[in-house]
């Protein structure tokens, strides 16, 4: 029989599970995988957002974006140091 178990009991079938949660997520790459699939947002920010009139500049890193939105995109500025 199943024994019911809390989550501060130390119950083994969940010490089980954390540990073998532990193995998998010490096996991804996480850094890369999150810099992958943000190249592929921005990617996919400037191929929509490129042309359109009221967006000035999209930009960001990792999964971080912003999207400055402008009355008339003749003036725009860009704010980043140079």
């Amino acid at each position: 029989m199943f024994g019911h178990g809390f989550t501060y009991s130390g119950h083994p079938v969940i010490a089980a599970v954390a540990a073998e949660a532990i193995r998998i997520y010490s096996e991804i790459d996480f850094v890369t995988q999150a810099r992958r699939l943000g190249d592929h947002l921005h990617g996919a920010l400037a191929d929509a957002l490129g042309d359109h009139p009221l967006v000035g500049e999209a930009r960001g890193r990792g999964f971080i974006a912003g999207v400055q939105i402008v009355e008339d995109r003749a003036p725009v500025a860009s704010s980043r140091p140079s």
